[in-house]
């Protein structure tokens, strides 16, 4: 065998062990510096970590009650001023707005008093309920609870929340990327 002849022997197999080392190698990397890495999120809403899950029972819901759907919850002091009412109309507005998909979210509203009988009426897709004083205050954040609008899972796991003060659109864009629409 001549010198060039080795030559290319060698490149070959240095050629070689790099196409099969390399992928090996930058797996490896990889997994020992995934916590330093920042890939992103493509949700809008804030995760709640860690997620918090709702017993059904404690609200005097049906024990499958999450078990079909996303819910939108919606926890407001002792009254339903103007700002409630807003939301509540925003929570309406953006179920609606999936069209084919609207009986896959349902909406739930949380009071910490009695609710007035015009909140809820002539509204069929939203359930109330009174939660004064319950255990299922602890899955939200204490008194800031009525800044957000919540998403509950199908296992009844408190995941997101959305500021008042964002853009309800948002809301929106989760849900249909969540619902596997393809739009938003």
């Amino acid at each position: 065998m001549n010198e060039a002849q080795a030559k290319s022997n060698r490149r070959t197999l240095l050629l070689l062990l790099v196409v099969f080392l390399a992928p090996a190698l930058g797996s490896w990397l990889l997994y020992a510096n995934v916590g330093h890495l920042h890939l992103g999120t493509t949700n809008k809403g804030e995760f709640v970590d860690p997620p918090r899950q709702l017993d059904p029972a404690v609200l005097g819901l049906a024990p499958d009650y999450f078990a079909h759907h996303f819910t939108l919850v919606y926890v407001s002091g002792a009254e339903c001023a103007a700002a409630c009412r807003d939301t509540l109309q925003v929570m309406r507005g953006t179920q609606q707005a999936l069209g084919e998909q609207t009986r896959e979210v349902q909406r739930l509203y949380l009071s910490q008093g009695i609710i007035a009988a015009d909140v809820t009426q002539g509204d069929a897709g939203l359930t109330g309920r009174d939660i004064h004083g319950s255990a299922a205050l602890q899955a939200f954040d204490g008194p800031d609870a009525s800044k957000y609008i919540y998403l509950v899972d199908r296992n009844g796991y408190v995941v997101l929340r959305y500021s008042l003060a964002q853009d309800p659109k948002f809301i929106l864009m989760d849900l249909r990327h969540l619902l596997g629409s393809g739009e938003g």
